[in-house]
């Protein structure tokens, strides 16, 4: 069935989780941080806008979520659109989460082209269509 849905990554911003009460959860950051050069708790979060049917609403997504959904299209689609590369070391320089935030752009605008891939549930429940468009709900059923 055809589901015509637009989805476009709006904006990143940078999130700081907070910081752990006890000295384990402390030391750890300290560890963390370390590791990854930049503050424990600190996280990328992509604001994606959606439509569907006239309805338009916004869903906040992380990175990894981004690869949860690629890796079981992977398993459940003959091809995949292309993700952004993973790093290594977590970045937050803006010019690199810039062109992150695009290449999940065309990944987003790929996957909403596609009929086999926004049929997935995987994606239904990435984008909320199931709950943002109950008629979609109703088709599952």
């Amino acid at each position: 069935r055809e589901v015509p849905v637009i989805a476009t990554v709006n904006r990143f911003d940078v999130v700081d989780s907070g910081s752990s009460a006890d000295m384990l959860g402390r030391s750890m950051e300290v560890v963390k941080a370390r590791v990854s050069l930049v503050k424990s708790g600190q996280h990328v979060e992509y604001t994606i806008c959606v439509s569907l049917d006239g309805q338009q609403w916004t869903v906040t997504r992380r990175f990894n979520e981004f690869v949860t959904l690629s890796d079981a299209l992977k398993k459940r689609l003959a091809s995949v659109p292309e993700m952004p590369a993973k790093s290594m070391v977590r970045q937050f320089a803006p010019e690199y989460l810039e062109a992150r935030k695009n290449g999940l752009n065309a990944f987003v605008r790929e996957i909403c082209r596609r009929r086999d891939a926004v049929n997935c549930t995987e994606v239904k429940d990435f984008f909320l269509l199931r709950q943002k468009a109950p008629r979609l709900a109703e088709l599952d059923a």
